[in-house]
């Protein structure tokens, strides 16, 4: 069999390196940092992974907190007027199937001590282009999972393919324990146009239960006030008065909270990006670059992590297909070809819910009073490429609407289906 390559220990890189070595393959998995490292390190992400990546997790026996309080079962979708008004859409929507979030410095620190416990190899330090160009030269293939760092400098902008080309949100994140919280758990999801968002998102964490807040100014504005976030407690703090400020409907969730550890917060911005999958290194060897090498967004509709999962399912499938190989530019151009086919959904949402456009506005105004409609947008986030079934343009939508409110009756009863304030739009 070759030998296989993986810089980054993230969701793509270690569910990749479980699934090959579990083939057969000699499969080398390069980590930045050890599970220790990780578990000391600041929150990366607010992750929540829904069930049909659940279930490839499951196929791999690496989701290993299956079952495990909090599970995520609906969305709670709050939005407000305008950005000085008021709460003036409100709806709750169910997922077919739970989804979980669990705090990825307790996954991946616990997933790399198992892929060692299994006889897997970890190699641990930066991985540095010097260091890549020994790598390649010893593998067969070589994958850079890392999505951060110099080396996913060595992938190209794809211009041609991006809609923004900057990053639309400036972000805060933070872990808190002690929130209020009701049953059934699900995320929170709050919006204020012109203003920003808060998602609160139920995780596991190594402090127990806690609902992880992403809050997403629109850079400029109000809300943008992350860059005076220093410490914990100035983190904690900046927090609670965001909610105060923007968010007052959810504010005695948050009121008593504390964060679930001193690292359990973190600010920046995600620029979106779509990059070309293939490297040439210095020497002329190759290397292919899978998830958020190739593919970043924004993280307001929770799609990284799923991305992630998606991609190293089918790269396994393909490596599985070439057997011996040649693992050549058109191998290498396919694994992102086939991702994209998928890819383009996830991203189109999340670039529909960053500026959501007035017929988006009115789905989910429809959603208040038509349950299908509301379940419809919720099941969205675990199979985005229902997005063009019923989001994905004005005469769609309209369609959907209708059709949704014919069997929920509302003709029949000679009502109309109210659409979204004109202050939201």
């Amino acid at each position: 069999m070759p030998t296989i390559a993986i810089v980054g220990a993230g969701q793509s890189g270690l569910q990749l390196a479980f699934a090959l070595h579990r083939d057969g393959h000699e499969v080398t998995l390069y980590s930045d940092r050890t599970a220790e490292q990780m578990a000391a390190s600041r929150l990366p992400s607010s992750n929540a992974m829904f069930s049909r990546n659940l279930d490839r997790e499951r196929a791999l026996d690496i989701c290993l907190w299956d079952g495990e309080q909090p599970l995520i079962d609906y969305t709670f979708c709050r939005i407000a007027d305008g950005p000085e008004g008021d709460l003036a859409l409100s709806f709750d929507g169910r997922f077919a199937r739970h989804a979980q979030s669990v705090d990825q410095r307790l996954k991946f620190g616990t997933w790399l001590n198992l892929f060692s416990d299994r006889g897997g190899k970890v190699v641990y330090g930066t991985v540095d282009v010097p260091t890549l160009e020994s790598i390649a030269a010893t593998a067969d293939l070589t994958i850079i999972s890392a999505g951060k760092g110099d080396i996913t400098r060595l992938f190209e902008v794809n211009t041609a393919m991006l809609t923004y080309d900057r990053p639309q949100r400036s972000i805060g994140m933070a872990a808190l324990v002690g929130c209020v919280h009701d049953a059934p758990d699900g995320v929170y999801y709050n919006i204020r146009p012109g203003v920003g968002e808060a998602f609160g998102i139920p995780m596991v964490t190594h402090a127990g239960p806690a609902i992880a807040w992403v809050m997403e100014a629109v850079p400029g504005g109000p809300m943008d006030r992350w860059g005076a976030a220093t410490d914990p407690s100035s983190m904690l703090d900046l927090t609670k008065r965001v909610f105060s400020d923007f968010f007052p409907w959810e504010n005695d969730r948050v009121r008593d909270a504390e964060l679930a550890d001193a690292n359990a917060w973190l600010c920046g911005a995600v620029p979106p990006l779509v990059r070309k999958p293939i490297a040439t290194l210095p020497s002329g060897a190759k290397v292919v670059g899978i998830a958020d090498v190739v593919v970043l967004n924004d993280p307001c509709c929770g799609q990284g992590a799923n991305n992630a999962c998606m991609h190293a399912d089918i790269v396994h499938r393909l490596i599985t297909a070439a057997g011996d190989g040649p693992f050549d530019d058109a191998f290498l151009q396919s694994t992102f070809d086939e991702f994209w086919s998928y890819a383009q959904f996830p991203t189109g949402f999340t670039n529909t819910m960053l500026a959501p456009p007035p017929y988006a506005l009115a789905v989910l105004g429809a959603a208040t009073q038509i349950p299908e409609v509301a379940h419809r947008f919720c099941n969205v986030f675990d199979d985005p490429t229902d997005l063009p079934n019923f989001l994905a343009d004005p005469a769609t939508a309209e369609a959907f609407v209708a059709a949704a409110g014919a069997r929920a009756g509302y003709a029949a009863r000679g009502r109309t289906v109210a659409a979204v304030p004109a202050g939201v739009v």
